[in-house]
């Protein structure tokens, strides 16, 4: 009889713990679930392209701007990279996500440029191998559209030049104007 009780309060403590624990796991959950959705909302909100690959190649996520970016169907979630970045206007795009394995401190961002709707587009891109416990677990691109801010650069700089420009052509002309305006008040009073 003794064990027995023994054995059932041993139940009912196993019983109260598996309880605890499954209490415990569900607000864990609601919290994993949480932090999910606040991701998400942020991704979604962003002007910046987001694109994860899992570690076999497969595309796992794709925000809206990086849909937008780069004129894909946000159904392409779930095809591999390879397949995604094959088009000749994104490899250079598969070739940041294929060089993203190797060992760097800090992977360097880069200028890519891609034609669409006839006209091309500069982004700057970075991919970012994701690393866990087990190794390699995927890679992050991450790219945002600078064509207005290559734009701007490219109309300074012309700025610049037909500021030169205007600067050199009016230097000759001064001293032809002063020689002008000389000669006409020497000349002014001369019989004509």
């Amino acid at each position: 009889v003794e064990a027995f009780n023994s054995m059932a309060s041993e139940v009912g403590k196993s019983r109260r713990r598996l309880e605890r624990s499954t209490i415990e796991l569900e607000r864990k959950h609601v919290e994993v679930e949480g932090r999910r959705r606040y991701i998400e909302t942020i991704l979604e909100r962003i002007t910046t392209g987001v694109v994860s690959v899992d570690a076999v190649g497969v595309v796992t996520t794709m925000n809206s701007a990086a849909a937008r970016l780069l004129s894909l169907d946000r159904a392409v979630v779930g095809q591999t990279a390879r397949a995604i970045f094959s088009r000749p206007d994104l490899q250079p795009l598969g070739e940041l996500v294929a060089g993203a394995g190797r060992p760097q401190a800090e992977p360097p961002a880069q200028e890519v440029a891609i034609a669409r709707d006839g006209q091309e587009v500069h982004l700057a891109a970075v991919a970012t191998a994701l690393v866990g416990d087990g190794g390699a677990e995927g890679v992050v691109l991450v790219f945002d559209d600078v064509t207005p801010l290559i734009r701007a650069q490219k109309v300074a700089a012309w700025r610049e030049v037909a500021r030169r420009l205007a600067h050199e052509i009016k230097n000759p002309l001064t001293p032809i104007q002063l020689s002008a305006e000389r000669m006409r008040r020497h000349f002014a009073d001369a019989p004509a």
